[in-house]
């Protein structure tokens, strides 16, 4: 059924997924600090539940998500 749904056109046009996505991103401290304890000490991070393993990954697609539509993922007032 989604992929029937992906096609729906509404009566303003197509929606831009990529383009709801960053204009909800936000900028997570703690998930910035996710970021560099896997960077810097993966052994720590590979500990760490699954799910919270899940939640910086989704974190990070939105931030890319967001920087390719031009937002400053860089600054925490987003």
């Amino acid at each position: 059924m989604n992929e029937y749904l992906n096609r729906t056109n509404f009566l303003d046009g197509m929606r831009n997924k990529g383009q709801s996505r960053a204009d909800a991103f936000k900028r997570d401290e703690r998930m910035e600090e996710l970021a560099a304890l896997r960077d810097t000490r993966p052994e720590v991070f590979e500990r760490l539940s699954t799910s919270i393993r899940m939640s910086l990954g989704y974190y990070e697609n939105d931030k890319k998500i967001a920087a390719e539509h031009g937002r400053d993922v860089t600054k925490g007032s987003n």
